[in-house]
């Protein structure tokens, strides 16, 4: 589940332009003209770092590879050296690296650093800069900064380790654990996919939670559902031998986190444990047998496949038929579903698709669109091949976050296998063995 300008799925082509010379331009609009700045891969950026001179473009494009390498602090000395220069004589680069910054100072929680720059944007004429989808994330980015701008910023207490019981016994089949806040016992989703932590505005009050003055306004992931949303800030949320201080929370009406789940019946999502949260928790096990386990160290660099950060988003480049291909993964998702760009690619496969009516569940509600199902498809990610099946791909842009990548791994994929880590501080990807359960949904 993502808000719209949280997704920070910012990369439309402004990058790409940003790559190659003024002679090549023309060609390179026609090209870039559906392609993200996202799929710039990580080679081609550190070959054009490798060619550019010292100065500010290069710390520019350095910047770019920082934020999505998860070096945070170092793209933002990059990007604040470079937009002096870049205000005066680049425009299109000063208003991506504006937007790219503040994001990242979002990514870290220092909302009061954030929201100086949403303010220049708005205040200039480099928010038109931005595409559409862009600028309106930066509007919704900004909603969220001035509200939390005089707010702590979420730190982190260890005590022992973090072993957690996990569950997938829920209607949505997705990834939960039973926590007690503040006294209150409660199911929260443990979801990678959620750029911020979510909180029904009934378990809110029940926990005794000032909402913070000021509104925003989020979507939810491929659904696109705008909802009005209110902000409070837990002192202190207990997650096993580490308790997470001053974490944001995006109030949600119950009636917007209630999914219904055929009968008559619905199922209503209490809290969901975020992005913010699950990162700073180090190296995160989720493991088949219903437990998470995070570590701050153990980690290889090497392991399993490199993890990016789109903002607030975990992307893996999965290989799909010979090609390095980028797709969100989301712990939050029931299954994976492919995107407009998917069918666009593989277009020509569409005489062995069938057409079906796709339901989209998320906060604020559900929508039906027309689809495709897939058969199968091989993913190569995170050092395994995993055969999926019946996947519902878009032949239309859905006007959401998951338009500007391949799609979104969901739990069809986690499910295959006895374990999978998100090492965040290596930056890796990694899944354990194959599931030797007959009903295992990978082949290997």
């Amino acid at each position: 589940m993502t808000r719209s300008g949280c997704t920070k799925l910012l990369f439309a082509f402004l990058l790409i332009l940003a790559l190659v010379s003024t002679q090549e331009m023309t060609v390179a609009i026609a090209q870039a003209a559906n392609v993200a700045i996202g799929d710039v891969p990580i080679a081609q950026l550190k070959s054009q770092i490798t060619k550019t001179s010292p100065g500010p473009l290069r710390d520019f494009f350095a910047g770019v590879l920082a934020a999505r390498e998860g070096r945070d602090e170092e793209a933002i000395q990059l990007f604040t050296r470079a937009l002096p220069l870049l205000r005066r004589t680049e425009p299109d680069r000063a208003a991506l690296a504006l937007r790219l910054l503040a994001d990242v100072y979002d990514r870290d929680g220092l909302y009061a650093r954030s929201k100086p720059l949403y303010d220049e944007l708005a205040k200039s004429n480099l928010l038109n800069r931005l595409t559409e989808t862009d600028r309106e994330g930066a509007r919704d980015d900004a909603e969220l900064s001035r509200v939390l701008a005089d707010s702590p910023v979420q730190t982190i207490t260890r005590n022992g380790p973090v072993h957690l019981i996990t569950s997938r016994e829920n209607p949505l089949g997705v990834i939960t654990t039973e926590l007690t806040v503040n006294g209150v016992h409660s199911e929260w989703i443990l979801d990678t996919g959620a750029n911020e932590s979510v909180i029904s505005r009934s378990l809110a009050s029940q926990l005794h939670l000032p909402i913070l003055p000021g509104v925003a306004h989020t979507s939810g992931g491929v659904t696109g559902i705008e909802n009005e949303l209110h902000v409070a800030l837990l002192p202190n949320l207990p997650l096993g031998g580490v308790t997470a201080h001053n974490v944001v929370l995006l109030v949600l009406d119950d009636a917007n986190l209630t999914i219904p789940n055929g009968n008559g019946r619905s199922y209503r999502i209490a809290g969901i444990i975020g992005f913010p949260v699950l990162r700073a928790l180090g190296r995160i096990t989720f493991h088949h047998d219903g437990t998470l386990d995070a570590t701050v160290d153990g980690g290889s660099a090497s392991a399993g496949s490199p993890l990016e950060l789109r903002f607030f988003n975990p992307v893996i480049e999965a290989m799909v038929e010979g090609e390095l291909l980028p797709f969100t993964l989301d712990t939050g998702a029931s299954g994976t579903n492919l995107s407009v760009r998917f069918f666009d690619r593989f277009q020509a496969e569409e005489p062995t698709w069938k057409k079906a009516q796709t339901k989209n569940f998320n906060a604020g509600g559900e929508t039906t669109s027309q689809s495709y199902l897939v058969p199968s498809v091989a993913l190569e990610v995170g050092g395994r091949t995993v055969t999926l099946h019946n996947l519902a791909v878009a032949p239309a842009a859905q006007h959401a976050d998951i338009d500007t990548l391949f799609g979104n791994v969901g739990e069809d994929l986690f499910q295959s296998v006895q374990s999978f880590t998100f090492d965040f501080p290596n930056m890796r990807f990694v899944m354990g063995p194959p599931l030797s359960a007959p009903n295992a949904t990978g082949k290997h």
